[in-house]
């Protein structure tokens, strides 16, 4: 008997735990401000695939404003904060799947390690560190 009200004790701890982590994560993906979903934009032109066959968004011959709009839009940014908190998975993320010759490129992976450090530092919690994160 009481070895059942453990078991069931535990399992239902579990199926919470899952239940929360989940409405988490469909909390990270929806945008909020634009109502959409999901995040891919129109602008498919902007994306292509690399020799392994991941997605990329290319970004070379842009404005600086037309970057930061696709980069906000695109599901690579919502792919990469999953990575959170490796920062050296997310910066990896960035050099490999952002195609970039300007400083845009640079100025997100020094936003990392900068985010990185203020993290470890304990200055930014968790939340604070991915909303930094997303805000570029």
């Amino acid at each position: 008997m009481n070895g059942t009200v453990i078991f069931g004790a535990i399992a239902l701890f579990f199926i919470i735990s899952g239940l929360i982590n989940f409405i988490g994560d469909l909390e990270d993906e929806v945008d909020v401000k634009s109502n959409y979903s999901s995040k891919e934009s129109k602008n498919e032109n902007y994306y292509g695939v690399d020799v392994v066959g991941e997605q990329t968004i290319l970004l070379n011959g842009l404005s600086n404003s037309k970057k930061r709009e696709l980069w906000n839009a695109s599901p690579l940014k919502i792919e990469m904060l999953n990575f959170f908190p490796d920062f050296s998975l997310m910066r990896e993320f960035v050099e490999g799947r952002m195609i970039d010759d300007s400083d845009f490129k640079k100025k997100l992976l020094e936003k990392i390690d900068k985010t990185e450090e203020e993290y470890i530092g304990g200055t930014l919690t968790r939340q604070r560190a991915k909303a930094t994160l997303s805000s570029y």
